[in-house]
C-alpha cells in the first residue's frame, strides 16, 4: 500500500454495462500528487466523502498497474522512485 498526498482536480461518476448486461457506476478521483504535474486516477467508493475539488487530501491506496493491448487488459510495469533533493540527503 502507498499513501497518496495531493490536490483533488476532478471527481467523476461513470456508468457502464457489465458483461451480464446490468449497469454499474464507478467513481474516479483525479488527484495531482504533491510535487507532480501529472494527475493520477483513483477509483474510490461511491459513498465516501473525500472533499471538494481543490482540497488537499491524503489517502492510502493499492496500486495495480495494467495496460490495454488489443482490447485485453495486461500487466504493466510501475516505476517508483525517490526524488533526489537536498532534504533527503544526510
Amino acid at each position: 500500500m502507498f499513501i497518496l498526498r495531493g490536490i483533488i482536480k476532478d471527481d467523476k461518476n461513470e456508468t457502464f454495462v457489465r458483461k451480464d448486461g446490468n449497469t454499474g457506476v464507478k467513481r474516479s478521483l483525479f488527484i495531482e500528487p504533491t510535487g507532480s504535474i501529472y494527475p493520477v486516477t483513483v477509483n474510490v467508493p461511491m459513498d465516501k466523502d473525500y472533499g471538494q475539488i481543490g482540497n488537499q487530501i491524503e489517502i492510502e491506496v493499492n496500486v495495480f498497474p495494467f495496460c490495454f493491448v488489443n482490447k485485453q487488459r495486461q500487466r504493466a510495469y510501475l516505476s517508483i522512485y525517490v526524488p533526489d533533493n537536498e532534504d533527503n540527503k544526510k
